[in-house]
């Protein structure tokens, strides 16, 4: 892992009873002020992969380190959720106050912030994804992005050192959507985005890792990974139309592989990365 490194999953096994296998020995690292996507077909393992990081989920063997120190027991999982923000796939499962104040204050509280601290950090928070006025809403009234916006507050306002944003596009028109990728950029930091939305994650990330059947099966600069045709074809995915349009597609007949795997697709078909 690179010394900046902040979370690495070695050698990873987990299952469900219908799918026992499904990590059988993944190796993923974030690092500090990674801006990484991971994309895949329904069922490759993205959700499992968030809800392992996360803590929703324990590997069954394998070495799972995080923030400079191993996580193995309950304690270990209370810091790791308190340095990662969560953002839902659904909205309505993250939004269950009357009114956005108590939604984003939530967290803040239940880390033990004074009641003033916690106003502050709301008033912040809000703030910073331009929803001043929204305090005193009633949260189940709002639009899709604007739920989607309250639900990202409600992530940021725990002050993590990692956001995950598990499809964070999903259901938003296309304003809603360009407002989600500039808040995005402002908030900086590190950031890992699972979605299906290819463009999304080339306006989002600078690095992408492909997901198959429990594997990663590429890791690199998001254009290099998400302009190789023949990889994004043979792993159920689509090149993003603004690629295409730009002429920037790799083809070539190597399958399963990817940037970081010496098969092809390195140097040879290495691509600027969108930014």
């Amino acid at each position: 892992m690179p010394d900046n490194g902040l979370i690495q999953l070695e050698d990873i096994h987990f299952g469900y009873p219908q799918r026992r296998h499904l990590f059988a020995g993944i190796n993923f690292h974030v690092s500090g002020g990674d801006l990484l996507g991971v994309v895949g077909a329904n069922g490759s393992g993205k959700t499992t992969l968030f809800r392992i990081l996360v803590g929703l989920l324990r590997p069954h063997r394998g070495m799972f380190n995080a923030f400079g120190r191993a996580i193995q027991s309950p304690p270990d999982y209370d810091e790791l959720r308190r340095r990662i923000g969560f953002l839902f796939q659904d909205s309505e499962d993250q939004l269950f106050c009357p009114t956005v104040k108590e939604d984003v204050a939530f967290g803040p509280l239940n880390l033990g912030k004074s009641k003033t601290e916690t106003l502050r950090i709301v008033e912040e928070t809000l703030a910073s994804l331009g929803m001043s006025g929204f305090a005193d809403r009633i949260s189940y009234e709002l639009s899709g992005g604007e739920k989607r916006l309250v639900a990202l507050a409600t992530a940021l306002a725990m002050q993590p050192d990692v956001l995950l944003l598990d499809e964070p596009a999903s259901g938003l028109d296309p304003r809603s959507k360009r407002d989600l990728v500039e808040q995005l950029a402002r908030i900086g930091g590190t950031q890992v985005i699972a979605s299906h939305d290819m463009e999304f994650v080339r306006a989002t990330c600078r690095r992408v890792i492909v997901m198959d059947a429990g594997k990663i099966v590429a890791d690199g600069p998001t254009d290099a990974v998400l302009g190789d045709e023949s990889l994004m074809l043979h792993h159920g995915l689509e090149v993003p139309h603004s690629l295409a349009a730009e002429g920037r597609i790799a083809t070539d007949h190597h399958h399963g592989s990817g940037p970081s795997h010496g098969h092809g697709h390195g140097t040879s078909h290495e691509r600027q990365e969108h930014t």
